[in-house]
């Protein structure tokens, strides 16, 4: 979550990442987009409900 922008999320692909992939970095993203994913049904899950 963006420290700035509780409630804001972020996954992909990053610019200008050296990786022994050669540049395909699949599963970099997936992993991010896992991560971001979770954090926000957690973060959803603490909130309390508006009224």
């Amino acid at each position: 979550m963006l420290s700035r922008c509780p409630g804001f999320f972020c996954a992909g692909e990053m610019l200008d990442w050296e990786a022994p992939t050669g540049g395909y970095l699949l599963t970099a993203c997936f992993a991010t987009g896992q991560h971001a994913g979770r954090s926000a049904l957690n973060w959803i899950r603490t909130q309390q409900p508006s009224k």
